[in-house]
């Protein structure tokens, strides 16, 4: 027996499937982009090794060392010429006390590799230089282990081991530590060295902290800034009750490979590095 209310039920159905292609297409076009995205990202990550290489600078910059055959197996091993250039310079400013032969160790795999020194050099002349400044200052330590420390907010030897991998550190950058004891407005010996520009504190005003809690920040950098430091400054304001508001702004913004391609350019205008080995044809 024929019943016209299934059939204009199922009519109705029907309208409202092809009705909705148009959406499930666009659905399905913006799902095949993420995926495409992520194929390319985790296949880039598998030929770079670049998951290794986090996990191994991390281990660096919470141990202060690694091992040679750890160091030697990533300079051979996979990367691009910039993936081992940066993971050389981690090892150099990670690192309190180098013996030099693994420095020139490291050297020759960089120029074996066919990757142009100039970065590294600067910046190992630069430890030299602020090494060499340390030892002759009684005040205080002033190497580029205590630098790293001030950046990652706690003692390099205190921190233990057995981190899976650099994204999931809960390290709070030495800008966002800054930037949170002035908004306090409390007395901080971090923040001691601080100018203090107040238009309208009294000319007789003798004090020299400010005078919080802030709700809203201004952060500047002159120079390169990253999106590191902007997304720890806005995890800050959001983790606070009530929330800050917190605008970054920098000179420019780098990429790491944009870093050390300044640092490259520093160090040839020193005349520092040397030419890649260029490679044999077989």
């Amino acid at each position: 027996e024929f019943d016209g209310t299934d059939l204009i039920g199922n009519t109705k159905h029907l309208m409202n499937a092809v009705n909705s292609l148009p959406e499930l297409t666009e659905r399905k076009q913006v799902i095949d982009k993420h995926t495409n995205i992520a194929t390319v990202l985790l296949g880039e990550i598998k030929d770079r090794s670049l998951d290794s290489y986090a996990k191994k600078e991390y281990d660096m910059m919470v141990r202060g060392t690694i091992d040679r055959t750890e160091l030697t197996s990533v300079l051979k091993g996979k990367g691009t010429k910039i993936d081992k250039l940066r993971f050389a310079i981690m090892y150099l400013i990670s690192s309190e006390s180098i013996p030099q032969a693994e420095v020139e160790m490291v050297e020759t795999a960089l120029r074996e590799a066919e990757v142009d020194t100039s970065a590294f050099q600067y910046v190992k002349k630069i430890k030299s230089l602020n090494v060499s400044l340390a030892s002759a200052s009684t005040a205080g330590r002033g190497n580029i282990v205590d630098w790293a420390e001030k950046l990652y907010g706690q003692s390099i030897s205190a921190v233990t081991a057995g981190v899976k991998n650099l994204l999931s550190g809960d390290l709070q950058l030495a800008l966002t530590r800054t930037v949170e004891a002035l908004m306090e407005g409390r007395p901080n010996p971090e923040i001691d060295s601080y100018l203090l520009f107040d238009p309208r504190a009294p000319k007789s005003s003798s004090g020299s902290h400010l005078r919080g809690p802030f709700k809203e920040a201004i952060v500047f950098m002159i120079g390169g800034g990253n999106y590191v430091e902007h997304g720890s400054l806005q995890e800050f304001a959001r983790r606070q009750q009530p929330a800050k508001h917190i605008i970054y702004g920098t000179t420019e913004i780098l990429t790491g490979g944009e870093f050390v391609e300044q640092l490259s350019m520093l160090g040839k205008k020193m005349g520092l590095g040397a030419s890649p080995v260029p490679s044999t044809a077989h």
